[in-house]
């Protein structure tokens, strides 16, 4: 008797829960999705055609929108400055070779769970990127990543069903993310010269004679002063070293009359001018780059061929350099940090020791 009520008993329980699975909500319920089939054909077939690029958060706000025009991508939320290609072109890498791992819910009172809910949604955890190319478009939200497994859940625009991609995507939703940050990153060993007048009249100038001698010296020290340290002249060297901007916007909407200027001179011969101004709470420079000697190079009696085509070589190297430099600043204002903007107005009086008092 105590047998037959423990299997009445297991076979009641055994129903209820095969009642409660097929009640209970599925995630992966979609049909008709294939796995490892590719998330975007069409965008791994014409990767390299698409030319636009736009990037919507939560309550429809357009983050970042970049358009490719004579071969370079510009970010139109900052004035047309250059977009970040190095980000750029890995997501649109990782967008056309990410396949489909397993389908997922097509019903919307789930889409938040996996975070792919239309960004319509001021509460949506999904960014939504458009890809467009000639007259098509195609759309793809990004959700949430996978957790204890690899990979992320994403939702064709326009479709119902979500799915799990075997890949996760760095999709920045700020737009100074989208831009190309970087300034200009001159290492200190690459430096013979720093000049700093101030409109005042006040000037510092620190030189090496060459790269294998390790400290700047500071030019016109006055009699009976002393350094501070040799930290404080040395750091002068690397003002430009890792260089980013904060705010970017055109040169022309800034007041340069009362600029600090700062001339820094490179052991290869490339020279980089900048003004430096205080605007309110920013702190903005502007700079460009040039090659004194460019022109020197020429054949001398007793240059050998070969080392006439040494020098002319390395002229047209660090022409090059001079260019890329320009080519990415020219006609632009970048607001940087504080800290940054102190370091390349330093004045006389914050290379020496304090006078003491009699």
């Amino acid at each position: 008797m105590m047998k037959r009520n423990l299997l009445l008993l297991a076979l009641l329980t055994l129903s209820a829960v095969v009642l409660v699975v097929r009640l209970a909500p599925r995630e992966d319920s979609v049909s008709g999705s294939s796995t490892d089939s590719l998330l975007l054909p069409v965008i791994a077939e014409k990767v390299n055609e698409v030319d636009r690029v736009e990037i919507v958060s939560a309550g429809d706000k357009l983050v970042a929108s970049m358009l490719k025009t004579g071969g370079e991508w510009r970010l139109q939320q900052m004035d047309g400055y250059h977009a970040d290609w190095s980000k750029l072109k890995t997501l649109l890498a990782e967008l056309a070779q990410a396949r489909v791992v397993e389908a997922k819910t097509d019903k919307p009172e789930y889409y938040a769970r996996l975070g792919v809910e239309d960004v319509s949604d001021g509460n949506a955890g999904s960014v939504l990127v458009k890809l467009g190319f000639g007259d098509q478009q195609s759309g793809v939200l990004i959700g949430k990543r996978a957790q204890g497994r690899q990979g992320q859940y994403a939702r064709l625009q326009g479709e119902a069903a979500s799915v799990l991609v075997d890949r996760q995507f760095d999709v920045p939703t700020e737009t100074i993310d989208w831009a190309e940050s970087r300034i200009v990153d001159i290492n200190s060993s690459e430096v013979a010269e720093v000049e700093i007048i101030h409109p005042s009249g006040e000037r510092i100038l620190v030189m090496r004679i060459s790269a294998d001698q390790t400290d700047f010296d500071l030019a016109g020290l006055p009699e009976g002063r002393e350094i501070k340290s040799s930290w404080a002249v040395n750091s002068l060297g690397s003002v430009f070293s890792m260089l980013d901007m904060e705010t970017v916007r055109s040169a022309t909407g800034v007041d340069w009359n009362d600029a600090v200027k700062l001339r820094m001179l490179m052991f290869s011969g490339v020279e980089i001018l900048a003004d430096l101004v205080e605007t309110g709470d920013e702190y903005m420079l502007r700079l460009q780059a040039s090659h004194p000697a460019a022109n020197v190079v020429s054949k001398e009696d007793g240059v050998s061929a070969e080392q006439e085509a040494i020098e002319k070589q390395a002229a047209e190297d660090v022409g090059k350099v001079v260019e890329g430099i320009n080519k990415r600043t020219a006609g632009w204002a970048y607001g940087i940090s504080k800290s940054k903007f102190d370091a390349m107005v330093k004045k006389p009086e914050d290379l020496l020791k304090p006078l003491e008092s009699s």
